[in-house]
């Protein structure tokens, strides 16, 4: 009952029709500690994984090549941890620091889904053996706690209809599954929503196939839309009801993404002398794309016998540092003195057609001026 009242209330607080996007706390996860060789590290790298899918509305993003690196040492993202306890078993309590995940999703080229979402109104309508039902807030419906739990592994702000008397006497389970509009469009605009999901759930055994039908807009002008958005899932009732929610959340990831900028102590540009051939250049570029302080590696200019690389990091300057001082073919050298050099091709021993496998859009220009030697700018010696 007190969950009625509390939902009542919450009703009346907003009975605008325009309404306020909610905030989802995108950083803070919680994951159950597992008896592996490095449980905390595991708990880590488990938690950045759920905080990324999150924060992009991307489930596919744990696959790019720069998140697969960073999850290797996932420290690098937090900001606080604690032990805790889930489902009355030892878990892992994280936050992971805003900039540093939208730094690694821009360093990742994906989108970032800012925290201010819109909040969707879901209606599951669940057919089993030919018996329809509408899965209210307590209606205790099979398909509601893995709708639930999907909804808030996504990010996802969801509201379920109370099933009150106002909602019986406007909608009917015919009337969801039927598709009709008018008592749809009815039923919702009692409800403080920026958009109104319906959930079709044809339980086949121990699956189901679930289709979904997306109004993108607020209850009040719902009758002026000229098609919904629609998909379809099939699997376990839990699997295909998960794969539907993660569908709509990549929809409006990608109809609210922002762009995110690395954060200047994320790049810099590192110059290489000693790169004689083409062998040299290309050893060159893939042992520094091989360090795990390295996110992406391009080329910014070839003079003579040095290449400058523009790095983005995955962690910071001094843990590269380390790294690359650890390596016995890269050997750490003082920034040269501010002579003009002319701009010359690479050692005579290298073959034309080496040549234009290094250069190849990358245009060779004269030395940069004093005003482009920042700090994040290092001088290395390759042996």
């Amino acid at each position: 009952m007190r969950y009625l009242v509390a939902s009542f209330l919450c009703l009346l607080a907003f009975s605008s029709a325009a309404y306020a996007k909610t905030k989802v706390d995108i950083y803070h996860v919680e994951v159950p500690m597992t008896d592996v060789k490095n449980p905390k590290t595991e708990a880590w790298s488990q938690g950045l994984e759920k905080v990324l899918i999150r924060a992009s509305g991307d489930t596919k993003i744990v696959k790019n090549a720069v998140v697969k690196k960073a999850l290797t040492d996932p420290s690098d993202y937090l900001a606080q941890f604690e032990s805790g306890s889930l489902d009355n078993a030892p878990s892992m309590v994280m936050e992971f620091n805003p900039v540093q995940i939208q730094s690694l999703l821009s360093q990742a080229h994906a989108i970032f889904w800012p925290q201010e979402r819109k909040s969707v109104l879901v209606w599951v309508i669940e057919d089993a053996n030919f018996e329809r039902q509408i899965g209210w807030e307590q209606s205790g419906l099979d398909s509601i706690v893995p709708l639930q739990h999907a909804a808030q592994a996504a990010g996802l702000p969801i509201t379920l209809p109370l099933g009150d008397m106002d909602d019986m006497t406007q909608i009917s389970a015919p009337d969801l599954w039927g598709g009709f509009d008018e008592p749809l469009t009815k039923a919702s605009k009692r409800y403080p929503v920026d958009g109104v999901l319906v959930l079709k759930v044809t339980r086949m055994g121990d699956g189901a196939q679930v289709e979904w039908i997306l109004h993108d807009m607020v209850p009040n002008k719902m009758d002026m839309q000229s098609k919904p958005i629609s998909g379809s899932t099939e699997g376990k009732l839990s699997d295909s009801i998960e794969l539907a929610i993660q569908q709509v959340s990549e929809y409006y990831a990608k109809q609210n993404k922002v762009a995110v900028n690395q954060a200047t102590d994320d790049t810099l540009l590192a110059n290489f002398s000693g790169i004689h051939t083409a062998k040299d250049f290309f050893t060159l570029e893939q042992l520094l794309k091989d360090l795990s302080s390295v996110a992406a590696v391009q080329v910014h200019q070839i003079q003579g016998d040095t290449v400058i690389f523009n790095i983005d990091l995955l962690s910071n300057i001094n843990e590269f540092k380390q790294e690359a001082a650890k390596n016995r073919q890269l050997v750490k050298s003082d920034a040269p003195k501010p002579e003009v050099v002319s701009a010359a091709p690479l050692q005579a021993d290298i073959s034309t057609q080496e040549t234009k496998a290094i250069s190849t859009d990358v245009p060779v220009s004269a030395p940069k001026q004093a005003d482009d030697q920042s700090k994040n700018q290092l001088w290395f010696e390759m042996k």
